[in-house]
């Protein structure tokens, strides 16, 4: 967040806080607004005079001043004894060549909120807020160099409600940090470098609601220090180091926490368990991590859940145990991952379902069947994917064509193949194009496929491999008696410490009856990623 966003966060806090100068309807005009603002400046409110030092108010009982070391004093002086039609209840000051914030800064003045950056302050006086003429309800001292919270002068703020430390130094919250402050409601500390945060560091925190730790340094054995906090409805753990299993050990249990991201970190699995606690989440968001296993039943927990985001990580393939549960879930976003079919597994648990983004996998098939019990479905994204526009896609098609109304998947459902039929809209075919068995068509075998049976462990079996350090070859048996198959991908997993990472996803296409011995299956491709020395998992 930019400075001027930190700011505008508490001068909105402070107008909520003080029951609201500034209020604005949904259906009210901007420029109406503005008039209606310049008009009580003009004749309710006066901005007050402040000499030898640049000031403005661009929002009625707001005051912003620019300068140096002298700032606080004379700004101090102009408010101290300033009368109901021209007070002050936001004071934001940018100084220079100030490293620390003195005592009684402002000594006197009544304030509901103060904002004070320089970018140069590492040390706030333990009586710094001694003296202030009304209790500080909100307090930012944002894009500053503080290395600890100034728990000291905190303490002189017991009815302080918002607290905004973000975009400074802080590295460790310690069990004290807060003690004095037991009402605050949102605690920002993002953008800071904390690495650790002791066990009982919030437990003197009964009413927060919001705690912003995003862009730290925080890895799960912190993240489980996040208890007491009983009243939290809204946690960002975002761009941090939290890497490994999301399991039940990684949060704490927050039985009134509604919303939680966890994005752009390590995380490579979600398991069974991993939500224990959290019950009354409605929005996770889990989007650029490296998760490429969703355990069956992992959000056995969080049957409220209405939003989930996992895009930008591995994902392969989605069982229809892996989203159990959700059955309150109206948006998916699945896009940026390695998924290479859309079937009913992933729409059968997902009653409410209303929004899929799906955009940038590997989807090449909508099997038949995958959107029957999607009734509620408004829009189905599928940009960025090589569907494969033959006769496997009569389903898919005629499902559009019966939901042109909708915001569905029409404007992104575009061929990758055949090569006669690459980019074009789906929904544009005619039903005579979609044939399977034409010289650049792979038929898949007789019968629908959502009715085909995945055979794996005993059934196939690698036979051979060879590596030469630019290609791999591997033969496959299919061990049974009676058989008909077709493949699309090799998937291509790296043992790295006690987990796999997805390494790779290779489009392939073989069809069992094509081939001299469907009970023999040899494939050959590139794979310059691959080391000699490391250890890897195929999955056809």
């Amino acid at each position: 967040m930019s400075c001027v966003a930190a700011v505008m966060a508490v001068v909105l806090a402070v107008l909520q806080i003080t029951g609201g100068q500034l209020r604005r309807s949904q259906n009210e005009d901007p420029l109406q607004r503005h008039g209606d603002v310049q008009g009580q400046m003009d004749g309710e409110w006066k901005c007050p005079e402040v000499r030898n030092v640049s000031c403005a108010c661009d929002l009625p009982h707001t005051l912003r001043c620019t300068g140096g070391k002298s700032t606080f004093e004379t700004v101090a002086r102009a408010l101290r004894h300033l009368s109901g039609t021209s007070s002050i209840s936001l004071l934001d000051c940018t100084v220079q060549n100030v490293g620390s914030l003195p005592a009684r800064m402002l000594d006197g003045v009544s304030l509901h909120g103060l904002v004070v950056s320089s970018g140069e302050i590492k040390s706030v006086s333990d009586a710094a807020f001694d003296g202030l003429g009304s209790p500080l309800q909100a307090l930012g001292l944002p894009n500053n160099q503080l290395e600890r919270v100034p728990s000291s002068a905190l303490a002189m703020l017991s009815g302080l409600e918002r607290l905004d430390l973000s975009h400074n130094r802080l590295h460790t919250i310690h069990n004290n940090s807060f003690k004095g402050s037991p009402n605050l409601t949102f605690l920002d500390l993002s953008n800071n470098s904390i690495h650790f945060i002791s066990p009982d560091a919030f437990v003197n925190l009964p009413f927060l609601k919001v705690l912003r730790l995003q862009n730290n340094l925080l890895t799960s054995a912190s993240t489980s220090h996040l208890q007491g906090l009983r009243s939290l409805v809204d946690l960002d753990l975002s761009s941090n180091l939290l890497a490994g299993q999301l399991g039940p050990s990684t949060l704490p249990r927050l039985p009134n926490l509604q919303v939680i991201s966890l994005a752009h970190n390590q995380l490579n699995s979600v398991r069974r368990g991993s939500f224990a606690g959290l019950e009354g989440i409605v929005s996770l968001t889990l989007n650029h991590n490296q998760i490429d296993v969703l355990e069956d039943h992992g959000f056995r927990a969080v049957p409220t859940l209405s939003h989930l985001d996992l895009a930008n990580n591995r994902i392969v393939a989605v069982s229809s145990a892996s989203l159990a549960h959700l059955t309150k879930l109206k948006t998916l976003d699945l896009s940026h991952n390695f998924l290479r079919s859309l079937t009913s597994d992933l729409i059968v648990p997902l009653k409410s379902i209303q929004v899929i983004k799906l955009d940038d996998n590997d989807i090449s098939i909508v099997a038949e069947g995958a959107l029957n019990t999607g009734n509620h479905i408004t829009s189905i994204s599928l940009s960025d994917n090589p569907l494969n526009c033959d006769c496997s896609l009569l389903y898919f098609a005629g499902w559009l064509s019966n939901h042109s109304a909708t915001h569905a998947a029409g404007d992104t459902a575009v061929c990758a193949t055949p090569p006669s039929l690459e980019n074009g809209l789906l929904q544009d075919l005619p039903v005579s194009k979609l044939t399977c068995g034409g010289e650049d068509s792979v038929p898949p075998p007789e019968g629908p496929l959502a009715s085909m049976q995945p055979y794996t462990g005993t059934k196939i079996s690698l036979r051979s491999y060879q590596f030469d350090g630019s290609r791999i070859s591997l033969g496959w048996t299919v061990v049974a008696p009676v058989i008909s198959y077709y493949c699309n991908a090799l998937v291509i997993y790296e043992d790295v410490g006690n987990h796999e990472v997805l390494l790779d996803s290779k489009p392939v296409r073989c069809n069992s009856s094509q081939l001299p011995d469907a009970k023999s299956l040899t494939l050959s491709l590139s794979a310059n990623e691959l080391q000699p020395t490391h250890s890897y998992r195929s999955v056809l």
